[in-house]
């Protein structure tokens, strides 16, 4: 049996393609989900048309909000866990670098299971950039029995030879174009045909250093002064790291002077769709690093460091923070597009494997 543990929203989103192909060649699986967030992944899977989770390893229906959430909530998942039918026969999927990637990673481990990792072998070389998912992500590949690797660059980093798999991609291609293919909701198409930018911003090295932050605030703001209409999607932590570090009463008279719309996160189908209409995306995220790629949408990269080169000098550009970088993109955005076409379906590399092997 395969059991695919996931927890978070990236998670999610990057692992239903290959749950939509195991079910299409009627490969048995068992979803079991981890809950670190909650509500984002149930609204995207019911509108994508995921079944539900055959096991939520807690009933905890608020996505974590901090450190602390974390904490408490971590232990619980893993005593719950020890009544799962897993077997040393079976396989665990787990993904990417995630807090439920090592909570799936040790599941795994207990119950002497085959793991399998998916986005496997991804390094940026600095254990703070990004952290601590550097850590989890070296530590995961090491030791899962299976990697699915996007590139050939991420499988030279692992240090084990067997049972490496590259996909031609990362399954964010996959994720993107699935998602177009459901309409958009009124939500987010009253924004369409207007100058707009996407912003979103998440990872704890940019939340969690006040100067970084604050940085980023003055991004925000530069966009904002050159007419932009700003839509920031906001998690639930960010809300909480930005009210923790003082900066949230500047956001509140941003949103006053400027047209800055902020909300909670959208579902995965509206999240494309905003995305591909927009002038450019302004985030930190490695998986909109893919994603914007695939759609051919600008993307202004909010980090010091990144792990992954696709997009870089076609449609992704990193700022590094650096205010002279950040006035280059806005006065250059517009020719930044991709020179080739995406046909890779890295998704169906992963199906290919279980369907064979089982």
């Amino acid at each position: 049996m395969i059991y695919i543990l996931i927890g978070t929203k990236g998670q999610f989103m990057k692992t239903f393609p290959v749950m939509q192909g195991l079910d299409k060649r009627r490969v048995p699986y068992q979803f079991i989900h981890i809950c670190q967030h909650y509500h984002i992944i149930e609204n995207t899977r019911k509108r994508l048309g995921i079944r539900k989770p055959d096991i939520y390893l807690t009933m905890k229906k608020r996505d974590l909000a901090n450190i602390w959430e974390l904490l408490c909530w971590a232990p619980h998942v893993l005593w719950n866990a020890r009544k799962l039918p897993i077997t040393k026969h079976d396989y665990v999927l787990i993904h990417g670098d995630a807090e439920s990637t090592i909570l799936g990673f040790l599941i795994a481990k207990w119950f002497g299971a085959r793991i399998v990792h998916l986005e496997s072998g991804i390094r940026s070389w600095n254990f703070f950039e990004p952290f601590p998912e550097e850590i989890t992500r070296t530590v995961v590949s090491r030791y899962s029995d299976i990697s699915f690797c996007p590139y050939q660059r991420d499988a030279d980093t692992i240090k084990r030879k067997q049972s490496i798999f590259i996909t031609n991609g990362n399954t964010a291609l996959d994720s993107a174009r699935l998602a177009l293919q459901r309409p958009p909701s009124n939500k987010i198409k009253q924004f369409f045909g207007k100058k707009y930018v996407l912003i979103t911003f998440h990872r704890k090295e940019n939340l969690f250093n006040k100067e970084r932050l604050h940085r980023i605030i003055r991004i925000l703001e530069e966009i904002l002064r050159r007419g932009f209409i700003v839509i920031w999607p906001i998690h639930t932590n960010t809300v909480f790291e930005l009210k923790k570090q003082g900066v949230w009463q500047t956001i509140l008279e941003l949103k006053r002077k400027f047209p800055l719309v902020t909300s909670y996160l959208f579902d995965y189908v509206d999240f494309m769709h905003a995305v591909r209409h927009s002038q450019f995306v302004a985030s930190d995220s490695g998986g909109l690093q893919t994603e914007t790629f695939v759609l051919n949408t600008p993307m202004l990269i909010l980090r010091e460091v990144i792990e992954q080169d696709i997009g870089i000098g076609e449609t992704a550009y990193l700022s590094k923070l650096e205010m002279r970088r950040v006035v280059w993109f806005l006065n250059s955005y517009r020719r930044l597009r991709r020179h080739k076409q995406v046909t890779s379906r890295p998704s169906d590399v992963v199906v290919d494997f279980f369907y064979n092997t089982l």
